[in-house]
């Protein structure tokens, strides 16, 4: 089919040089391929109203496609971040409802109406109005096209979250760092970040008692860190302290794993961040 060459309409699109290789006819000759449009960060805001969360993530650009068949038509959106871990990131708080996980990558969501990956320094979306069956089985080959047009690294989480208790609940694992992704998570720590400069790996599991929240906390200086461990109830007369139960029955501890990072633990019953490093001890 021959290529239908139209330009998207979206007014907050600027010619920049283009990092992602968009889609060509050569890829779906059975399809009408949109000619790509490129944004900057100046344009987001107008193009995207979850935009402070991206640029709090460190957007650099992104790429949009349409592609037409027959029985559906398809939107492509490629996102480049400053870095991988910005892209799981942005994908970690934005995946959600996904019937399928883990298809052409390690970090992917596969919804009635949207597809998402993260995909090295890429977060991937991809979309469609109505939600049909047609429609959603053409969602894996047109970011698996993205993805060959594109190879990147696979990004490897950090220390501890491959373990095989970690990994087991990776569906819940987010990265964030700032107030917009806290707010696009449904952990409840907000209040112990506030003025806190940050980047933290957090995970739901559930034990048979309880559920708790595990995390890897970055502190950008030592007094981030102390306001955080003081606004957790960690601290006595300004010194940190190991573990505490606070006055709503909470149980939290800390484990300092280097200069600027510690291992964070929330739960309703005593349970030791030993037993999640450890699981087998």
């Amino acid at each position: 089919m021959k290529a239908l060459l139209f330009l998207l309409l979206l007014l907050p699109f600027v010619a920049i040089s283009q990092p992602v290789m968009p889609l060509i006819p050569e890829n779906f000759p059975d399809a009408m391929v949109g000619v790509p449009a490129t944004c900057d960060i100046a344009g987001l805001p107008q193009y995207n109203d979850e935009a402070a969360v991206f640029i709090e993530f460190r957007f650099t650009s992104l790429m949009v496609q349409e592609i037409v068949w027959a029985t559906a038509k398809i939107k492509a959106e490629v996102y480049e971040m400053e870095s991988p871990e910005a892209a799981f990131g942005i994908y970690s708080v934005s995946a959600m409802k996904c019937l399928q996980r883990d298809t052409l990558t390690s970090y992917d969501c596969l919804g009635s109406y949207q597809y998402q990956a993260a995909y090295g320094n890429l977060y991937i979306s991809i979309t469609c109005e109505t939600g049909s069956a047609a429609a959603r089985a053409l969602f894996l080959p047109v970011a698996n096209a993205i993805m060959q047009k594109n190879p990147r690294p696979f990004f490897k989480l950090p220390d501890p979250f491959n373990q095989p208790l970690l990994k087991n609940s990776r569906k819940s694992l987010v990265f964030i760092h700032g107030p917009e992704g806290l707010q696009n998570c449904f952990f409840p720590l907000q209040e112990l970040f506030l003025t806190v400069r940050f980047g933290m790996y957090a995970i739901s599991l559930m034990n048979p008692r309880s559920e708790m929240y595990f995390a890897r906390i970055w502190f950008e200086t030592p007094a981030d860190q102390l306001r955080f461990l003081t606004l957790a109830g960690l601290t006595q007369s300004g010194v940190p302290v190991p573990n505490t139960n606070t006055n709503d029955g909470l149980y939290r501890e800390y484990q300092q794993v280097d200069d600027q990072t510690i291992y964070f633990l929330q739960s309703q019953e005593p349970w030791p961040i030993s037993a999640i490093l450890n699981p087998r001890n």
